[in-house]
């Protein structure tokens, strides 16, 4: 009977922590409309996250010391994820829509799968090629249906692309300390680094527009729902689904991640999607899905 309780509660965390990288898009949009640049948002957003992601291992007392040896590594994790990665992001969410966006970054595992078999000498299997082409399909469809600004749409989607490349050099990079770190002292680290990396960039860059942005309480409440929900309560929950639940099972979940943004996008920022688009997104998750078929856990 137990054991049914803590399923249940699993699927529930994992299900909530899909809800809110979903919700993240939309929330990031609605901070780019309020005039704050990429840069400041993201520096606001990962103080936010590293203080209450510090406060959280510190209570739950998994942090781990870093030895010497692995920093190197460390320090290029957090430069593909979250410095590189939340650049292109987000710069590349000025010019696509949040729906686009959240398209685009699902594809994340089968590119990763892609990697894993040229660099790492993993097996990879029919099914995830032909899950590749169909996604590719689909991201196709998506990104470029429906919008007249066709040179706008594509380096928009470039830049997105870029981030999903910085999640590919994470996942080659994380294989390397996975196994002698846990996910918190991880996860704390990344970010704690990479906030020293974005600093300069605030100062060099967006320190002479701060008085231009307009921090509206939309724009500083989507902020700290970003930091809060997406970067830290999502973490947590799937860090606690992938224990039970394994990566392959958990990760199946965040297929659904570009659904819910388009609702969400289409219920708070009224964006609509064309019925192709719609279809595109289709192929795409069936792309992933297909790309599972060959894998156990």
């Amino acid at each position: 009977m137990q054991s049914k309780k803590v399923s249940y509660k699993i699927y529930i965390q994992i299900i909530l922590a899909n809800i809110f990288w979903g919700f993240s898009f939309v929330w990031t949009d609605i901070v780019l409309k309020s005039s704050i640049t990429p840069i400041t948002l993201v520096l606001i957003r990962m103080i936010f996250a590293t203080i209450l992601l510090g406060l959280w291992a510190k209570h739950t007392g998994n942090i781990q010391k870093i030895k010497i040896k692995h920093l190197k590594y460390f320090l290029g994790l957090a430069m593909c994820e979250p410095f590189l990665y939340f650049l292109c992001e987000t710069y590349g969410q000025t010019m696509v829509s949040p729906t686009v966006t959240s398209v685009i970054v699902a594809t994340i595992p089968l590119f990763t799968s892609i990697t894993g078999f040229i660099v790492l000498k993993e097996k990879i299997g029919l099914t995830t090629v032909i899950g590749i082409i169909v996604s590719m399909i689909g991201v196709i469809a998506v990104v470029f249906i429906g919008d007249s600004d066709l040179s706008g749409q594509f380096i928009g989607a470039v830049l997105v692309f870029g981030a999903v490349v910085s999640a590919i050099g994470y996942a080659v990079l994380v294989k390397y300390i996975i196994h002698r770190y846990n996910a918190t002292t991880l996860v704390f680290y990344q970010n704690f680094i990479g906030l020293i990396y974005f600093i300069p960039c605030f100062f060099i860059v967006d320190l002479s527009h701060v008085g231009d942005m307009k921090f509206t309480f939309e724009a500083i409440s989507s902020l700290v729902q970003l930091s809060v929900f997406a970067s830290v309560i999502a973490f947590i929950f799937y860090s606690n689904s992938v224990k039970v639940l394994g990566v392959i099972k958990s990760g199946v979940f965040c297929y659904i991640i570009p659904v819910l943004t388009a609702l969400f996008a289409f219920f708070m920022i009224d964006e609509h999607l064309k019925m192709a688009q719609w279809l595109g997104m289709a192929a795409v998750i069936s792309g992933l899905f297909i790309s599972q078929l060959s894998r156990t856990e």
